[in-house]
């Protein structure tokens, strides 16, 4: 059975080729904190932690926002949508990714966060072009 951070490991690996400090491309969690946080030395790899690249951001009316999925999440992953019904007390939808026409369809719009914070982020952005205050 491989270690269950194995594919992060070899894309930190990659990193490790190009600079000498791949750490400052990464963050981590602690397993029930909902807040990334950079990394400042090498992964410990730690099973009870998370680990993921920084995530890139786009400009959205002046807020830095999480970039949203490139590339579409495995299937029967958790995926959040950004959601700006005013219907809802959120701004986020969760599912699980089936690979359907619904899935694609928000993949092509750009509105799937493999987080609700990221997908919260992202709707607040979008909404500050319209709300009044």
């Amino acid at each position: 059975m491989k270690h269950p951070h194995a594919e992060l490991m070899l894309e930190y690996a990659k990193d490790a080729m190009e600079t000498d400090m791949p750490w400052e491309l990464w963050e981590y969690k602690y397993k029930n904190d909902e807040k990334w946080s950079k990394l400042f030395e090498n992964p410990k790899w730690d099973i009870s932690n998370s680990y993921q690249r920084e995530q890139k951001t786009i400009n959205i009316n002046g807020f830095e926002v999480p970039e949203p999925c490139k590339v579409k999440p495995n299937k029967n992953n958790t995926y959040y949508i950004v959601n700006i019904n005013a219907a809802t007390n959120h701004y986020y939808d969760e599912n699980d990714w089936t690979d359907d026409s619904y899935d694609n369809r928000f993949f092509d719009r750009g509105l799937i966060h493999l987080s609700k914070e990221n997908a919260i982020a992202h709707a607040k952005a979008l909404l500050s072009f319209t709300v009044r205050n």
